[in-house]
Parts: structure tokens; C-alpha cells; sequence
């Protein structure tokens, strides 16, 4: 188990404030446990699905199952408004495998538009999640402006509350600025497909507020 020093604190708070919508968050610990944490947050997006971020972060980071119950979250209003709320959404996953290479071919859709993102890498099994992830990002590119760059963090699938959860972590990155977006999705028939919306969850918000400026 991590122990939780000051340092350690401090890193899980600075990892918390990343995730897209948190403004501030503050944990506090009592017997080397985490017994609250606080997150104040925008409304830009739900508090279930930000509290299910945190959970998500600090499981990929730092190996802490934290019980969600211990999560508040304190959300005011903002000044924007996200006009254009077409989001994007999954289509087809296919695959191309010679053995050595595998490509992962991803078709999303936002509104009436396709678009394609292909990527190829080695064919293993961990690198396969990968490879699907960054072949959605590639798509996801497509839609955004070209000073907006997506990098892959981390990505895996988790079981948790008796189900598989697929959870990728993505850095939006500009020349001003950069920031971490954290998606989940549970696995219900395909581990491909969970993936994609794992990160379409990470993406969708920060796209849609992204094109309404």
C-alpha cells in the first residue's frame, strides 16, 4: 500500500486537479487511509462521472482502490455553455493483423461527418489496447484544430465493483496549455469498443468546448 506522506498528498491532489472539470480538490487522510476527499469542480459535466474520474486516477497512479463514497464534489456554475453538444460517437472498430503488425482501423461519427483514424504498432497484447486508443485519438484529430495535440498517457482495464472497466488517460496539449483527460467505460461486449468510448468519455467535453470557441 502507497504511504500516504505529505508528498504524497500533495502529488494525488495535483494529479486530481488535472482531470477535466476539477477546479481544486483537497484529501484528506487519517491512518495512512484516505478517509474524504473534496473536489470542487464546474458544471460542465456530471458529478457521478467526476467522481468516477478521481476514482480512476488514483487506481492508475497510485494502485489506491478508493470507495466512492468518501468522494464529494462541490460543483458551481461557469460562464460557458456548450452550444454545440454533438458528440462523438463510436461506429466500427476493424482490425488488419500479419502476424508481427497489427493496424486498428476506427470510424467515428459528430453529426453527419465520418472519420477514419488508423494506427499500427506491434502485435501484443497490451500493446493491442494501445493501438486502438491511439487510432481513436488519430481520428479525434481530425475533428480539432492542428495547434491541439492528444498523447496517450496510460490506458488499461480494470476490474472493480465486479465488473471490467476500461480507463484511458489522455493529455490535451496546446501551445499555451496542457491538461489531463481521464475516461471510463465499462466492457460489456468487446474490449475494443470500451476502449474507444473510454476515451471518447475523456474527449467529448473538451472537443465540444473546443469547437464552440
Amino acid at each position: 500500500m502507497t504511504e500516504l506522506t505529505k508528498e504524497v498528498i500533495n502529488s494525488m491532489e495535483e494529479l486530481i486537479n488535472r482531470v477535466q472539470s476539477v477546479i481544486s480538490s483537497r484529501v484528506v487522510a487519517e491512518n495512512n487511509q484516505i478517509a474524504e476527499i473534496h473536489v470542487l469542480a464546474d458544471n460542465s459535466r456530471n458529478a457521478k462521472q467526476i467522481a468516477r474520474d478521481v476514482q480512476s486516477v488514483l487506481m492508475a497512479e497510485f494502485k489506491v482502490d478508493v470507495n466512492y463514497k468518501i468522494i464529494s464534489v462541490a460543483q458551481i456554475e461557469t460562464s460557458g455553455r456548450f452550444f454545440n453538444d454533438e458528440r462523438i460517437a463510436f461506429t466500427n472498430l476493424t482490425f488488419a493483423n500479419n502476424g508481427v503488425n497489427l493496424e486498428a482501423t476506427v470510424m467515428l461519427t459528430k453529426g453527419s461527418e465520418i472519420y477514419e483514424g488508423v494506427y499500427k504498432g506491434v502485435n501484443t497484447e497490451r500493446n493491442r489496447n494501445r493501438i486502438i486508443v491511439n487510432a481513436t485519438l488519430e481520428c479525434v484529430s481530425k475533428i480539432l484544430p492542428e495547434d491541439h495535440n492528444l498523447i496517450l498517457e496510460d490506458v488499461d482495464i480494470y476490474s472493480f465493483a465486479k465488473k471490467r472497466i476500461a480507463v484511458v488517460a489522455v493529455t490535451h496539449a496546446t501551445p499555451q496549455n496542457e491538461e489531463l483527460l481521464v475516461g471510463s467505460s465499462i466492457v460489456k461486449k468487446d474490449d475494443g469498443e470500451a476502449l474507444i468510448k473510454a476515451t471518447l468519455d475523456a474527449l467529448n467535453r473538451r472537443v465540444i468546448s473546443i469547437l464552440d470557441n
